[in-house]
Order: C-alpha cells, then sequence, then structure tokens
C-alpha cells in the first residue's frame, strides 16, 4: 500500500515539474501587485485590446478564483475553481483587474493570500481571432498541455 502511494506521489511530482516547466517555456512570470490579499492584474497595454492571463495552483489545496464585484447581482459569476498543479487563462480586457483566492469548506471561507498561492504568467506572443474581446475565462482548472489543446479550439494560439 505504501509502495502505490509513494509510486503515485512520485509520478504526481514529475507530472506537475513538467507542466511547470512547459509552462515557463510559454509565459513570462508576472510580478504581481498585491493589496488586501487580492492580486491585481494591470490589464491591457493599449485600448480596446485584451491581454492573456495564466495561473497556476501553486498549493496542494483546491482553490476558488474570484473577481469581487461592488453589485453581485448585475454582472456574472467570476468564481473559478482550480485544482492543485492545475491551470486555467482569464481573458482580461481592463485595466486594474482583481483577482481573489479562498478555499471554501462547508460553513467556511478561508481568504488566502493570492500572491502566495498561485503563479500568474503572461504568455510570450499570442495569435487570437481580432473579435475577440470583453473579460472572461477562456480555459479553466486544466493540465497545461489540456489548456493550450481548449484554447486553440477557441481560435486562441500560444508561440
Amino acid at each position: 500500500m505504501k509502495k502505490n502511494y509513494l509510486t503515485s506521489m512520485i509520478i504526481l511530482i514529475l507530472n506537475c515539474s513538467s507542466a511547470m516547466a512547459a509552462m515557463e517555456d510559454h509565459c513570462v512570470p508576472l510580478e504581481i501587485k498585491s493589496e488586501n490579499k487580492e492580486i491585481i492584474l494591470p490589464g491591457p497595454d493599449q485600448p480596446k485590446t485584451n491581454k492573456l492571463y495564466f495561473f497556476e495552483n501553486l498549493t496542494e489545496k483546491s482553490i476558488w478564483l474570484d473577481h469581487p464585484v461592488l453589485h453581485p447581482s448585475a454582472s456574472a459569476g467570476w468564481s473559478s475553481y482550480l485544482r492543485a498543479g492545475n491551470a486555467s487563462a482569464l481573458w482580461v480586457g481592463r485595466k486594474n483587474f482583481n483577482i481573489s483566492c479562498a478555499v471554501i469548506q462547508p460553513g467556511k471561507v478561508e481568504y488566502l493570500d493570492c500572491a502566495k498561492v498561485i503563479s500568474v504568467c503572461v504568455p510570450n506572443e499570442v495569435v487570437y481571432p481580432s473579435s475577440r474581446k470583453g473579460t472572461y475565462w477562456l480555459a479553466e482548472d486544466k493540465p497545461w498541455n489540456d489548456l493550450i489543446k481548449a484554447l486553440a479550439k477557441r481560435g486562441v494560439t500560444i508561440k
């Protein structure tokens, strides 16, 4: 039993480090601005453009990424589940976009310091349809290679 557990853990660690290496080949780590446990994404450099951000869960826990809103009933939900070692891609079309991180358990929400539990990077080069505007999740909670395939299905290519 212990042997199977140890083997499983070694395979998980190798898969995670392999995914992280693949992510680093296509992505530049972002210096994250943090405020009140939230991170603040700078957004696109030019008006009326978008910027793609990748998030990777660095913890052993599954976490929720969310964009706090002032009037929750007036906007769509931003919550996205991110399991340990997986990545998500967010398409951002506005400046200073906040993200919060939390672990949700029955009857309890534990807010985490996002800068410590996720890594954020931006791809070296992105090719995408010019009609792709707005701010939304392009792909969520996937191993790196599956994330890239999901983006390709939506017409987004990372170089």
